[in-house]
């Protein structure tokens, strides 16, 4: 194994008054009624004190978030520990990386990290099917990470952990409301409400939405001087909550999420470098944030969620039933697509490209658990999952060159639809009064259907017909937890995860359409606790996992540069982690905070071997035998720190920020391949590029009164700039340096 280095990830304290998705929530409010300085978490679907969890969890607050100015994936994935953001283009395409985990991503493929909302699974498709928009982070409660793999409990795409997003239900008899406003200096504003309101003694709603408009940015057409990445976002959301005597609730929740953002020829700097090998004049663009495109791609997109949840409180176990029901259709297009290849003054060419998504999904769980206390410990459960993904993708353009003209007249459809079905369950024993012992267990079956067709120059170049492929899975997990002290413990663990097999579309030939499921089988040891009436929490743990048949990138043929998703035999990643989380008064004041380090590192097995292109020398098959696996980090490590003071009756100053560094790694399987090859051009594919290391600080002032608040904040104050992905010689970057000011008042 390599030598492990020292590195670090994020988490921030959060409070017990943060709330849980509704299976939890009546023992969680009890909880915090108990003890102010308890954090109690769902990982294993029932109710924990986060030190009694033998998972390695993190919890992000609402007020934490807010604190942080979190508002998107990018901006929670910093926070979030042993976890990277990964985006190789528009914001739809934002995807999470924990544990060194997904490495390999097309476009329509399932992401390595489960994405869930009140405990509810909601990804799929290829239009921000991988990850959270702004209306899932709007008026959250709590954000709660499991790291590791997560599939007995939480199902599929749970391979490297989970993240559960948890929103603000209604309150019962409590008439509260907040109007917010916010101003940043890429001309862009904000403003956003919540109100709580009841509707006599057994029903309450809550009513939320936000706006936010930006209409300068960061990039620039050098053609026309304007920004290209202006952008709108609408998000609204309504929830009726009814209780049916004390001990049952039920809530719907209707919500509706629009938005206008850039697309590829927007973001990505087109590298002085042509995939043909023919000249090109003018084709790279001046810099990272300047655009020589002839014309500029946008996305809009819409998308409707329907919730429906019930919790009750039987006699001898907790009975929890959710239905969601999401659309979603959406749109790029004007995309600059012989700019994106590098061909742009190749022969007259100009192609441009337009995709379209609808996408629908239905699902539903039901969960029956064992009351706390006790020696036993119980859950039962079973879910199902449907979607219907139609995409269309049509080329459009002319070109002297016989090639591109061909490309010029593409256009492809494909049909996916998913059906699955799974059981699940958990038992707990106290095997004596220190000494506890879970298994957990769930049976999943997956069935796909697929159509692909893509046309070319007036004939069917590519017609699969149905395709149809299933799967049975078995994934079981085990933990054995130990009570050092009636504070600290320390756990052992057993998991598996399990990545979903799907079918590539950019491909020559219907027989490098479907690829495989991977399966990832994770060995850790924690130990975990608190001090000083809970106002000091640590973690540390320890983990070593193997994935059976891993998702990679790999080119065709040595004939052909098209890449798909195929499978390797296998990988290892182990890591280290470390958490410190504290609340303590300092004078009259609360200073709050936290400081999180990680290391991960792996290697592929011995006979893995992948294609890929290299400039200048064609196809070339690298052997990975004991090559690093992409996306692990030497470094990652986060810190915040907050100190909330009064300065007078009524009046707070408040101030902090926060600091994340990243460092070490490889964006694509080839990194460190004895066989790698050296294009000569930095920060290109063909060279297996260096993940960019980065320092990024934050920093917040503001006072606040008894109904007011107001603050200024810095994002990235120092405007570091690094590249996030290099897309067939795009490179796409991180947000530089903006400044704001935001203003809210509650009631």
């Amino acid at each position: 194994m390599r030598k492990l280095l020292l590195g670090g990830s994020g988490m921030a304290a959060c409070m017990a008054n943060m709330g849980v998705f509704a299976p939890a929530l009546a023992a969680q409010e009890s909880a915090a009624e108990e003890d102010t300085n308890v954090i109690i978490v769902t990982a294993r679907r029932i109710a924990e004190g986060v030190e009694d969890t033998p998972v390695a969890v993190s919890v992000l607050d609402g007020d934490t978030l807010d604190n942080l100015v979190v508002d998107e994936t990018v901006d929670l994935v910093r926070q979030i520990p042993s976890a990277s953001f990964v985006s190789g283009g528009p914001a739809f395409l934002a995807d999470i990386s924990i544990r060194g985990q997904g490495a390999g991503r097309q476009g329509f493929s399932e992401s390595a990290t489960g994405i869930y909302r009140n405990g509810f699974y909601i990804a799929g498709g290829g239009f921000g099917g991988r990850s959270f928009n702004r209306l899932d982070l709007f008026d959250v409660r709590a954000v709660e990470t499991y790291r590791g793999p997560q599939a007995a409990l939480y199902g599929r795409n749970a391979v490297g952990g989970a993240v559960n997003v948890i929103t603000n239900a209604p309150r019962r008899n409590t008439l509260e409301g907040r109007v917010r406003a916010r101003y940043e200096d890429v001309d862009r504003f904000d403003i956003d409400g919540v109100l709580n309101l009841p509707l006599g003694e057994n029903f309450a709603a809550r009513l939320g939405g936000f706006y936010s408009d930006q209409d300068d940015g960061f990039y620039t057409d050098v053609n026309t001087g304007e920004a290209v990445d202006f952008q709108s976002h609408t998000g609204l959301r309504g929830a009726l909550r009814g209780w049916i005597g004390e001990r049952t609730d039920i809530t719907l929740t209707l919500e509706h999420y629009s938005n206008e953002t850039p697309s590829f020829s927007a973001l990505g700097e087109r590298l002085p470098v042509n995939n043909g090998g023919l000249p090109v004049p003018g084709a790279a663009d001046p810099g990272p944030f300047e655009r020589n495109a002839d014309t500029i791609g946008r996305v809009d997109l819409e998308e409707t969620s329907v919730f429906a949840e019930l919790a009750s409180n039987l006699d001898f176990a907790d009975l929890d039933i959710v239905f969601s029901y999401k659309t979603r259709d959406a749109e790029r297009f004007d995309d600059d697509l012989d700019h994106f290849l590098g061909f742009q003054g190749v022969g007259g060419t100009m192609i441009t490209v337009t995709q379209a998504e609808d996408f629908e999904r239905f699902g539903g769980e039901v969960r029956l658990s064992s009351k706390e206390g006790g020696r036993w410990q119980w859950l039962i459960g079973a879910d199902f999952q449907t979607f219907d993904d139609d995409v269309r993708l049509a080329n459009a353009g002319s070109s002297s060159v016989p090639s591109l003209a061909a490309l010029a007249t593409r256009s492809e459809n494909f049909v996916e639809e998913l059906t699955s079905f799974s059981a699940f369950g958990l038992v707990g024993f106290d095997l004596t009064e220190r000494l506890n012992l879970a298994v957990e267990a769930r049976l999943i079956r997956d069935e796909k259907d697929f159509v692909f067709v893509r046309q070319q120059s007036g004939a069917t170049v590519i017609d699969t017909g149905d395709l149809n492929e299933k799967e049975t899975r078995f994934l079981p997990a085990a933990t054995l937890r130990y009570e050092l002290t009636d504070a600290s413990n320390l756990y052992l663990r057993f998991a598996t995860g399990y990545r979903p097999f799907g079918f590539n579309t950019g491909v020559p030939s219907e027989d490098f359409v479907p690829y495989e499921g991977e399966l990832a089988r994770s060995y850790e040891i924690g130990w975990k606790g608190s001090l000083f009436d809970n106002r000091l929490r640590y973690a540390l743990a320890g983990f070593y996992m193997t994935t059976d048949d891993p998702q990679l990138v790999t080119a065709i043929s040595t004939t052909d540069t098209s890449t798909a998703l195929q499978n390797v035999s296998g990988s290892e990643v182990y890591g280290l982690e470390a958490e410190l989380d504290w609340t303590f008064p300092v004078w009259s004041g609360r200073l709050t905070g936290g400081f999180r380090i990680s290391t991960i590192d792996g290697e592929f097995d011995d006979g893995t071997s992948i294609l890929s292109s290299v400039e200048g020398v064609g196809i070339v098959e690298f052997d990975l035998s004991g090559a690093r696996v992409p996306r692990t980090r030497d470094v990652i490590l986060s810190f915040d720190s907050f100190y909330n003071v009064p300065l007078s009756e009524g009046l707070n100053l408040f101030f902090g920020g926060s600091l994340q560094a990243e460092d070490g790694g490889f964006e694509n399987a080839i990194g460190d391949s004895p066989t790698r090859f050296d294009s000569g051009i930095p920060n290109t594919a063909f060279a297996g590029r260096s993940l960019d290391g980065f320092l990024l600080v934050d920093a917040r002032i503001g006072l606040s009164g008894e109904w007011w608040r107001i603050s200024a904040y810095g994002a990235n104050i120092t405007d570091e700039v690094y590249v996030l992905q290099n897309v067939l010689q795009n490179n796409f970057y991180n947000q530089p340096a903006r400044y704001g000011v935001q203003a809210s008042v509650t009631f």
